[in-house]
């Protein structure tokens, strides 16, 4: 019983991998690739200049990823809900077999949370502290000659 309870969780696990592999691969090379060319993966701040609000969460990630839950806190405080929320998707959905409903709204609330956070943080750090700096070449920037000194 247990064997075959394996094997749904795998074919489960499997059908998602096939259906989205190709996309999550794709968005691994675009990062990569931007950030290496223009130094930033995010399409507001190559355009603008200014942070988005998600604006960390990569970065918070990896440093809790990485045991430095203190410093994925202080970067973006929004990872917590986040990854609380992909671990119950995930149950649900390969171990429980059962749609969350409800995602809706925890998306909703991370949403919110996160523009929270984005104002707070625009208030308190920017333009000194990263991830919330200004980003000098962006797009704006150069179309508009003025733009960067407004940005000042």
């Amino acid at each position: 019983m247990m064997k075959e309870y394996g094997k749904q969780v795998v074919v489960r696990l499997m059908k998602d991998i096939k259906e989205f592999g190709t996309l999550c691969i794709l968005i691994v090379v675009y990062m990569a690739v931007f950030t290496v060319l223009f130094g930033t993966s995010c399409p507001i701040r190559l355009g603008t200049g200014l942070p988005c609000p998600g604006c960390g969460i990569t970065r918070a990630a990896i440093l809790l990823l990485t045991g430095r839950w203190q410093q994925a806190w202080q970067m973006n405080p929004v990872i917590f809900p986040i990854v609380l929320s992909a671990l119950y998707y995930g149950m649900n959905r390969y171990f429980l077999n059962r749609k969350a409903g409800e995602m809706k709204w925890i998306i909703m609330g991370i949403a919110i949370m996160l523009l929270a956070v984005y104002i707070l943080h625009m208030k308190r750090y920017f333009p000194g502290r990263e991830p919330y700096s200004y980003l000098g070449g962006n797009i704006l920037e150069r179309i508009l000659p003025a733009y960067r000194e407004m940005m000042r």
